[in-house]
C-alpha cells in the first residue's frame, strides 16, 4: 500500500513538473486558436502624433487558455505597448495540444494599431450605438429597377456607419475613413467632387440616420432615378455636445454597368424653428396649399381660378397624391417632413 501511495505521489509530481513546460507550435504541438479578443485602445499621445503600426508581443498561452506576456518584441512607444499588453491579457484561447493534452505554448502575437479602426472617443461610440438603425419606405417598388435603387440608397447610409464622428474621434484626422462611401459615387460625381472634398462635407457627422425615402422618379431605360430622403444628422464640433439636425432633399442616381450609384446630392437643412413658430411660409404645414402653390406657375397667374377646386385628400399616412383641380390634369405628390412641413417630391401634369 505504501508503495502504491508513493507511486501516485511521484506521478502527481511529474504532472506538475510537466505543466510548467513551455512548447513551441509544430512537431506534434498544435497552435492555440482565439476564442475571444479585446481590441487595444489608442493612447492620447499616439493619437496626437497619429502613430500607426504593429506591436509584437511574446506570450505564453497557458494550458488553461489564458495568455501571459513575456516581453515586447517590437515596440511602438507612445503608450501603445502598454495598451497592447493590457488587451492581449484579456484574450482567451483554445490551448495548444500535444498528444491530445492541453499544453503551454510560447508564440509571438501581433497587435495592430490603425487610426481608421480604433475609435477612441467613448462618448461618440455610445452616441452612434444608441442612434443606429434606419427606416426605408419606397411605395413605388413595383416600378422597374426600383428595388436596385432602394438597395443603393440603403448602402449609402450604411456606409456612414464606418466613418461616423471622424474628427471628433480622431482629433481632426480624417483620411481613409470614407473609402467605402466614396466607392458608391458615380464616376461623374467623382470627376466633380474629389474624395477629400466629400470627406470635408461629412467629417463632422457623428451619425446619419435615414428617416424616410420615397422614389420620386425612375427611368429604368435611361438608367436615372431621383429618391427623396429625409435624414437625421448628429453633428459634433471639436468633441463638444452633439447637435441633432434634420435634412431633406433628393439623391440622384445613375446606373453604370448594372450598378446604381449616387451622382448628385441636393439635401438642405429643415427650417424647424421658422415652421413651428409661424414664420417663413406657415402654409407649408397644409399639404393642399403646398400642392396648389406648386401648380400656380402652370396657370401663369398669382392664384388658381375659382373653378379649380381641390377635393378632400387623405393625408394621415404622411404621403399624398393631390389632384389639384379634381380633373387629373395636375397631380402633385407631397410628403410630410419631421418638422410637420409638407414637401413636393413629384408633379404630373397632363396639360
Amino acid at each position: 500500500m505504501q508503495f502504491a501511495l508513493s507511486l501516485v505521489a511521484a506521478l502527481c509530481f511529474s504532472l506538475v513538473q510537466q505543466s510548467s513546460v513551455v512548447y513551441r507550435a509544430g512537431g506534434g504541438v498544435t497552435t492555440p486558436t482565439i476564442i475571444s479578443r479585446v481590441e487595444p485602445r489608442y493612447s492620447e499621445a499616439a493619437l496626437a502624433a497619429m502613430v500607426q503600426g504593429t506591436v509584437v508581443l511574446e506570450a505564453v498561452i497557458g494550458a488553461d487558455g489564458v495568455p501571459k506576456v513575456v516581453r515586447v518584441v517590437r515596440s511602438l512607444g507612445y503608450g501603445l505597448d502598454e495598451s497592447a499588453i493590457a488587451a492581449l491579457e484579456r484574450w482567451r484561447f483554445n490551448p495548444a495540444r500535444k498528444d491530445g493534452v492541453a499544453v503551454n505554448v510560447s508564440l509571438n502575437v501581433e497587435i495592430n494599431f490603425n487610426l481608421a479602426a480604433n475609435p477612441t472617443n467613448s462618448n461618440i461610440e455610445a452616441l452612434v450605438a444608441t442612434r443606429s438603425g434606419m427606416s426605408l419606405q419606397l411605395p413605388d417598388s413595383s416600378a422597374a429597377g426600383a428595388g436596385d435603387v432602394l438597395r443603393a440608397v440603403q448602402a449609402w447610409y450604411v456606409s456612414f456607419q464606418g466613418s461616423a464622428g471622424t474628427r471628433a474621434q480622431y482629433n481632426g484626422y480624417v483620411g481613409g475613413r470614407f473609402d467605402k462611401t466614396y466607392e458608391l459615387m458615380s464616376q461623374d460625381f467623382k470627376t466633380k467632387v474629389p474624395q477629400s472634398a466629400l470627406e470635408e462635407m461629412y467629417a463632422e457627422v457623428a451619425h446619419m440616420k435615414l428617416l424616410q425615402a420615397y422614389l420620386a422618379q425612375i427611368d429604368d431605360n435611361a438608367g436615372t432615378a431621383d429618391v427623396f430622403v429625409e435624414e437625421e444628422r448628429t453633428v459634433v464640433f471639436s468633441q463638444q455636445v452633439p447637435a441633432v439636425t434634420w435634412y431633406g432633399g433628393t439623391l440622384k442616381l445613375t446606373r453604370d454597368a448594372g450598378e446604381w450609384r449616387i451622382t448628385g446630392i441636393d439635401l438642405r437643412p429643415e427650417d424647424l424653428i421658422s415652421v413651428n413658430y409661424g414664420g417663413h411660409s406657415p402654409w407649408r404645414n397644409n399639404p393642399i396649399e403646398v400642392a396648389r402653390v406648386a401648380v400656380q406657375p402652370l396657370y401663369n397667374a398669382s392664384s388658381l381660378p375659382e373653378s379649380c377646386v381641390t377635393p378632400p385628400t387623405d393625408t394621415a399616412s404622411g404621403l399624398a397624391d393631390i389632384d389639384v383641380c379634381g380633373d387629373s390634369r395636375d397631380v402633385v405628390r407631397v410628403v410630410r417632413l419631421h418638422s410637420g412641413e409638407w414637401r413636393v417630391i413629384r408633379m404630373q401634369s397632363r396639360r
